[in-house]
């Protein structure tokens, strides 16, 4: 998830998620087809990825996962998804676990929806 967080940001003017400041956020459009992409810097080492669309005024998140990234790799603190059976969950000191093949599938969706940020071509 990382390579591809950091090469949509990378679209929007080369920004850097560790340089972002809290409350700093980039959208990507989903199209007709996509829910549309939100990249937050929410804490000081905790980054939002997700996607969203909007049922009776309210924001779903389907999904959100917050990441922790103050280390070389980014572990996944929080996961929501309001798609289906509305879910929550949240870290233990190693992470949201049971998350792995959730982020593959999910960043190759991502790769995928807005290749046309990311140099590929227009899904």
């Amino acid at each position: 998830m990382k390579e591809t967080v950091e090469q949509l940001l990378e679209a929007k003017g080369d920004t850097d998620p560790y340089e972002m400041e809290i409350g700093e956020n980039y959208e990507f459009d989903g199209g007709e087809h996509h829910y549309n992409l939100v990249i937050e810097k929410v804490y000081d080492d905790i980054l939002s990825v997700e996607q969203y669309y909007t049922k009776r005024m309210d924001r779903m998140s389907a999904p959100e996962v917050r990441f922790d990234i103050s280390g070389d790799e980014w572990t996944p603190v929080e996961y929501q998804n309001h798609d289906t059976i509305p879910q929550v969950y949240e870290a233990d000191k190693n992470g949201v676990n049971g998350l792995d093949g959730l982020l593959e599938t999910w960043e190759s969706n991502l790769q995928s929806q807005f290749s046309q940020y990311i140099g590929g071509d227009s899904p």
